[in-house]
């Protein structure tokens, strides 16, 4: 049976005015609506792009409650789609460590399950940029599959990418749709993006759904833009350059069986962890 997703990507340049990046983000949203849109995902980071360390405290949200999420909320049910919103700092158990969490939200408004940010980037990109993560945001724990109209879904984040293992867990659990939003840099983005991408989708037959930042932000980083997905094959269905912009793709999630039956590669795995 055909089964079929119509999903926006919303690719921004965030900065550290919420007010402004959620104004930008609601245009991008009305536009893949009326594109036609049923699901869309927002970028990490989304609603703040930190200009300064510690700006994200002073916007700290608690579970469930707080201006951004009801933003979101109001915005799913606004529009009637399931709206994954990238990435916001939620309060944990450790002062000046919040969670790096994206929520996912129903077309009725409701909150369907979130999931925090495993992977720390706490890398040197080149010299004179290094980021470290962890200093200033606590992991999560835990894999996140959901399944909203009978698909199934895995949630991941921006350096999760380079980490196969987790999406091998979305790949037991049968996903059809890996969710990556991202805000990957200039840097590591011109070298590594797509091919992260494509190798995620390839090797556990999956769609991954990647709207990414772009641009410089207000703090002078600067993120590559690209969003894309890629289908189970490793094709590109939708890519954008480097522009604030939605992209509109359509998934047609019956590929998925039609490539497991005649390339059972997951039935082949000799090495299990």
């Amino acid at each position: 049976m055909n089964k079929q997703l119509s999903i926006g990507l919303v690719q921004m340049t965030s900065s550290s005015r919420i007010d402004d990046n959620l104004k930008r983000a609601e245009a991008i949203i009305q536009q893949l609506v009326e594109q036609g849109a049923e699901a869309i995902v927002l970028p990490e980071s989304f609603a703040l792009m930190e200009k300064y360390n510690g700006q994200k405290l002073e916007y700290l949200e608690k579970h469930g409650n707080g201006p951004v999420q009801a933003w979101m909320s109001e915005t799913a049910k606004k529009h009637h789609v399931l709206l994954v919103g990238g990435t916001i700092a939620i309060q944990s158990n450790l002062e000046n460590r919040p969670y790096a969490r994206c929520y996912i939200y129903s077309e009725d408004g409701i909150e369907l399950t979130h999931y925090d940010k495993i992977h720390m980037f706490d890398v040197s990109v080149k010299e004179g940029e290094s980021y470290s993560e962890s200093a200033n945001t606590l992991a999560g724990e835990r894999p996140v599959a959901f399944e909203w109209h009978n698909i199934k879904f895995g949630c991941s984040v921006c350096y999760d990418l380079r980490f196969p293992e987790l999406y091998r867990y979305y790949q037991a659990h049968n996903v059809e749709v890996i969710l990556a939003p991202s805000a990957f840099t200039l840097a590591t983005g011109r070298v590594h993006w797509q091919l992260l991408l494509q190798a995620r989708a390839v090797e556990n037959l999956a769609f991954v759904v990647a709207p990414n930042q772009t641009g410089t932000h207000d703090n002078q980083r600067k993120t590559y833009g690209h969003s894309m997905t890629v289908d189970p094959w490793g094709a590109i269905v939708g890519e954008l350059a480097e522009q604030q912009d939605g992209l509109l793709c359509t998934l047609d999630l019956s590929k998925i069986e039609s490539i497991k039956e005649k390339f059972p590669v997951h039935q082949h795995r000799k090495l299990m962890s």
